[in-house]
């Protein structure tokens, strides 16, 4: 897996850096998506939740808007690994089909958006939702579903599991040292192979609390325009994906 220490640095570093890029575009998305739409998209829970609560009270509405979302993400998720089945052959650009049509997905929201200015028209809620469905299951492909970039719930779960993991490697390592042990684990923590995966996740809840501030600061000055920064970043790692100093790696499994 990506993730696991036995992977290439190279490897490692490349999926990192993807990782944290799609968890800032996630953050923007999701809140920007809200202060224009009125709705988060980037997460389920709370649509399954609405879900419930809408069908208990009669509130058909309600149903029907957190179905379409729901499956709306459920589509997206669908059509990323079907684009990455098609590609897994390739040396490079396997990613570059989903994120190119995130892309395009954004920016045709970020149009509509611009020349009708207030709309609440649904159709753009699921365009945002189908959006972070392709991009959640295009990193659990190929992160080997040790990550997920649109939601924070795992991601906070595993940092604090990892936390009383690192204090009892610090603990461990220190003993029979007294002071001067401790104080070397500690120094080593933040190198130590054993928990690359907490500065992962580290990364992914800073980058997504990152996008979560700033889209929404932009989309109030700027508007709509706001959607081409994420946009941009995906062109990125559209152009790192195609570039000729990829190297191939190993189709990931399912």
């Amino acid at each position: 897996m990506p993730f696991s220490p036995q992977s290439p640095p190279s490897n490692r570093r490349a999926y990192t850096l993807l990782s944290v890029l799609l968890a800032g575009v996630a953050g923007t998305v999701n809140a920007t998506g809200f202060v224009a739409l009125g709705m988060h998209t980037s997460h389920m829970s709370g649509n399954v939740a609405t879900l419930g609560e809408s069908l208990a009270t009669g509130n058909w509405h309600g149903v029907q808007l957190a179905g379409q979302l729901l499956l709306s993400f459920l589509l997206g998720a669908v059509a990323a690994t079907a684009l990455l089945e098609a590609s897994r052959h390739r040396a490079r650009g396997r990613h570059a089909a989903p994120l190119l049509l995130e892309v395009c997905l954004l920016g045709g929201i970020g149009l509509w958006l611009s020349s009708v200015p207030g709309t609440r028209e649904p159709t753009l809620m699921w365009g945002l939702a189908f959006a972070m469905g392709l991009q959640n299951a295009l990193v659990t492909r190929v992160s080997g579903a040790v990550v997920r970039t649109t939601h924070m719930t795992g991601v906070i779960t595993d940092i604090g599991i990892q936390l009383v993991q690192m204090v009892t490697w610090v603990r461990e390592g220190a003993r029979g040292h007294g002071a001067r042990g401790l104080l070397r684990q500690v120094r080593e923590l933040p190198s130590a192979i054993q928990f690359e995966r907490t500065r992962l996740h580290l990364g992914l809840g800073a980058a997504f609390l990152f996008g979560c501030t700033s889209g929404p600061m932009l989309f109030l000055q700027y508007g709509p325009a706001t959607l081409a920064l994420p946009c941009a970043v995906l062109l990125l790692l559209v152009v790192l994906d195609l570039s000729a100093a990829a190297s191939p790696q190993p189709a990931p499994r399912a």
